[in-house]
Parts: C-alpha cells; structure tokens; sequence
C-alpha cells in the first residue's frame, strides 16, 4: 500500500514538474521584436521650386503637408540585435547627398544604429520640394557636386526660392528627427501582413498600329493598337501591433508614383495625403502610414481607357469635384481603393500576428551594365543642345534688355524648360565619355526578410517587368519591392525601347534592359540568401 502510494505520489510529481517545465519553456522565449514609429511635417515655410517637371515651379502655396513616415524595428535574439529604420518620404527621389546627410546626423545621435540600416525610400511626388540639382546635372556632367547643386545652374536663372543646399538642410534635419524618434518610441510588438488590390496605377504607354509608342496621349484615334506593358495592381501590407494587440501602423505597398497633381504650383503630398486621411478616418487617427512605391516605371495615376466611366464615377462619389488630369476627385477615389484594400485584408490579419518572426537584412553595393551610349546618340544629342541653347541665349537676353518681362505670372517657365532641355542633351555626351572608364553602374539595394515577407529596394524607376519576374521568382509568400530608394533613371524593357516612348530613350535612361535583368536577378540573389538562413 505504501509501496503504491509512493508510485502514485512520484508518477504525479513527474507530472506536475513536467507542466511547469513546459509552461516555462512556452514564456520563457529570449527573442523579441520591438517596434517604434514616428511622422514629421517637411514642409518648408517659404517658397521652394517644386520638383517633377522639366521647368521650374516656384510654389505658390501649400495644399497639403509633405511628409517624412519613419518604422523602427528591432529584433533581439539573446545576446544579437538585429535593426533597421525604414524611412519614406514625400519627394521625386532620395540623392545619395540627402540619404547619406540623414544616415550621419542619425548615426551621430544613435551610435547604436550603423548608417546601412537607414533605408529611405521617395513617393514620387511631383509637387514635393526641390532639394539637389537635376540628375542629369548631378550624376553625369561632374563630380563636383556642390558646383552644381543651386537653382542657376539647373535652371539658367535665379528664381525666388529657397536654395537647393538650404532645402536640403532643412529636410536633413527633419527627416532625422523623424528617425530618431521612431528609434526612441520602439517598444515590444508583433507583425502581420496580407495582400489585397487597388487599381490606381496604369501604364502610361499607350502604342500604334505602327509598333511606335508614346506617353500619354488621346487613346481616341484610328491608329490606336494597344497599352503598352503590364500593369501591376497588388497591394502588400505589412501591420504592425503593440503587445496588448492594439495596430500602430502600416506599410502600404504598391505600384504607383503618386502624381496626379503633377501640374499644380502648390506644395502636396499628392493622393497619398487624401489616403492617410481615409485609412486613419477607418481603423484611428493615431494609426501611422508608411508608403512605399514598388516597381512602376511605366505605370502612373493618370487615366488611359474609359476616362468618361472613370470620371463620371469620381463625380457621383465625390459630387462637386473637378474632373480632369488634376482632379482632386481622382485623388480621393484613389485613397477611397486603397483603404479599402487595406481594411479588408486587416480583417483577415489581426488574428495572425507574429510576435517573434524571422528577421535578416543584407545591404550590397553591386555594379550593373549602364544603357551604352552610341556616337549616333551623341551627335544627335549635341545637335539638340545647341539648338537649346541658342534658344536659351536668345531668352535670356530678351529677358535682361526687358526686365518688365518678369512681371507676367510664371514668366520663368519657357527659359527653365529650354535650359534643363539643353542640360539633358548635354548630359549624352558626358555620359558617352563616362562609359569608357565606368562600363557598369554602381548601386545600392537592401533586402529584408520579416517573417515570411522579402521586402527588396532599388534606386530606380523600374519598370513593371522586372518587378514581375522578381515577385514571380521570390522564395517569399509576399515580395515588396521599393523603388526610388535612391535617385536613379528610368530602367525600360526591350519591349519599351522597341517602342521608343519617353521613359526608354537613352536621355532618359542610365540603365537599360541588361541591368534591368542584373538587377533583378541580383535581388533574388540576396532574397534566396536571407532564406537560406
């Protein structure tokens, strides 16, 4: 009996140590991730020559605030910290000046965080503040940047703006505050992710009958053959939560640059203003918004086929409105498709949150294959660039023996054009004589893996091709791919310089097909290699 009692007391005693064995090893997990967000207004408060167009634009107001949206993230496995401070932006691109000017004022405050784990990314907003001279002027005709980085020389003339370096400055500042803080808000918290659809970008390429492409354009004609490539209308989300499962932010991921106000001399965000309006009107105005543009160099907001149906729509949604190009109509329907992707894919998240996912990233500068320029290319070029200036020079001179002329609204218009024109025509030959000692193009791209997510960057306007085949071949269950995460050309298909619009000629491009394919098999390169771990 007691023999038996013992039994009975050592089985349940093995039991019970068992259990508090295993409870413990259920709490007792030394991984964690921490999240912290912040936001900040980059507004400048005085006029500034608003980026997106071969002229210049002084702005001559503010619609609405331009943003910088920063995402700390920390993953802490025992004694190993993994981090990264994804930072987005509202402007054209991100030079290497304003991302390395942001990673050492940052690094300087923080000296826990290293400057490759500051990413920024651009929404592509052309009604942004200009910060850096041209890219043709800055990548291409020297390597003196600070000679090249004010208004006059991008723009032939002196403008009443505020100054390329003080904007600069200014957004510096800023945009390091933002990161920073969202470094010193992080706090324990979990991820989950979806994917829905919104169709606000299109190809902007429509093509003849002819084989011959062209941007824009009335699709009304007889020779109308077709648009031109593929259009990409994913929408990758990535949530994040806090510890008591309350959501804090959200990546929004798709393949759009956002310029439907493109035209305007008013400072904006763009649709994405009217879009974190929506979605925070939604799910609560504490919510934070970080977008991302994914390969789009071929697709825009503006509309190609049915724009009567489309328009008309924008008018019973939103009565009052105006319709056109630059429609505010168009804005509020673009944000009103993404919340809804949004919040129909947070319905299906918010019970698959990952508290401890897999976290990597690797950052590489690789060397892909320039677009080559031919001597044909040059001389035409050439020709061009005298015609510019010789009309530039004429201008000019009209305008200093008639100073009355700068009394006429806009007056700067044509001359900013024909000089940036005469820049880019410049700019061929320079790149020609380049090629020579530089035959391949050096960049960076990052690759992170977040759970079962692959989120790749690229410093270019990359056609929608590429991000096909990269989001094809992904090990990943969602691939975001981030464009404009630095300040690089146009990347076109062959099927785009076969076409010959704008976007695929070579002033317009540094790289062409070859190191469009380098680069995406470079991508999947670093995907598989962060998944291998």
């Amino acid at each position: 009996m007691n023999v038996h009692l013992l039994c009975k007391t050592l089985f349940y005693s093995i039991i019970f140590f068992f259990l508090i064995s295993c409870k413990e090893k259920e709490v007792d997990n030394s991984s964690q991730m921490y999240i912290g967000w912040a936001s900040e207004n980059t507004t400048p408060n005085v006029p500034v020559i608003i980026h997106g167009q071969f002229h210049a634009r002084v702005s001559e107001g503010i619609m609405d605030p331009v943003t910088a949206t920063a995402l700390a993230i920390e993953s802490i496995d025992g004694q190993s910290s993994k981090k990264v401070i994804l930072i987005s932006c509202d402007l054209v691109f991100i030079t290497d000046e304003l991302r390395d000017a942001v990673r050492k004022r940052v690094t300087e405050s923080l000296p826990e965080i290293k400057p490759e784990e500051i990413i920024l990314n651009a929404t592509h907003t052309h009604s942004g503040p200009q910060y850096s001279a041209s890219r043709e002027v800055i990548k291409e005709t020297t390597d003196n940047i600070t000679q090249t980085s004010n208004i006059k020389s991008t723009y032939g003339i002196e403008l009443e703006a505020m100054e390329f370096s003080d904007c600069l400055d200014f957004l510096t500042i800023n945009i390091s505050k933002t990161a920073k803080r969202a470094w010193k808000n992080r706090k324990p918290g979990g991820i989950s992710y979806g994917l829905g659809h919104a169709a606000v970008g299109n190809n902007r390429l429509q093509s003849g009958v002819s084989g011959k492409s062209q941007m824009y354009g009335n699709t009304n004609r007889k020779d109308f053959s077709h648009i031109e490539g593929y259009e990409d209308h994913s929408v990758n989300l990535l949530f994040t939560w806090d510890n008591k499962k309350n959501i804090t932010g959200v990546v929004v991921n798709l393949a759009c640059p956002s310029q439907v106000s493109e035209g305007d001399y008013l400072i904006s965000a763009d649709f994405w203003h009217e879009t974190r309006i929506e979605i925070k009107k939604r799910i609560g105005e504490e919510l934070f918004i970080l977008p991302q543009c994914s390969a789009a160099g071929d697709q825009s907001p503006h509309l190609m086929i049915e724009k009567k149906a489309k328009e008309r729509m924008q008018q019973l949604m939103f009565p009052g409105t105006e319709s056109g190009r630059n429609s505010s109509g168009r804005r509020k329907q673009i944000a009103m498709h993404i919340a809804d992707a949004v919040t129909s894919v947070l319905h299906y998240t918010k019970n698959n949150i990952e508290w401890n996912p897999i976290f990597e990233h690797k950052v590489e500068t690789i060397e892909i294959s320039r677009r080559l320029i031919e001597i044909e290319d040059v001389n035409n070029a050439m020709k061009e660039a005298k015609e510019w200036e010789k009309k530039f020079e004429k201008m000019l001179f009209d305008i200093t023996e008639n100073p009355e002329m700068k009394e006429k609204p806009r007056w700067y218009l044509e001359i900013t054009r024909t000089h940036r024109l005469m820049l880019r025509s410049l700019g061929v030959k320079e790149r020609y004589e380049k090629q020579k000692m530089q035959p391949r193009l050096p960049i960076e791209i990052h690759v992170l893996r977040i759970g079962n997510i692959a989120m790749a960057t690229n410093p270019f306007e990359y056609y929608v091709d590429y991000g096909m085949q990269i989001k094809a071949r992904s090990p990943a269950i969602q691939t975001f791919l981030v464009q404009l995460a630095g300040s690089g050309s146009y990347v076109p298909t062959n099927r785009s310089i076969s076409g010959g619009a704008y976007g695929a000629v070579p002033t317009s491009t540094l790289v062409g097909p070859e190191g469009g394919y380098e680069l995406a098999e470079e991508t999947l390169k670093l995907i598989d290699e962060v998944w291998e771990k």
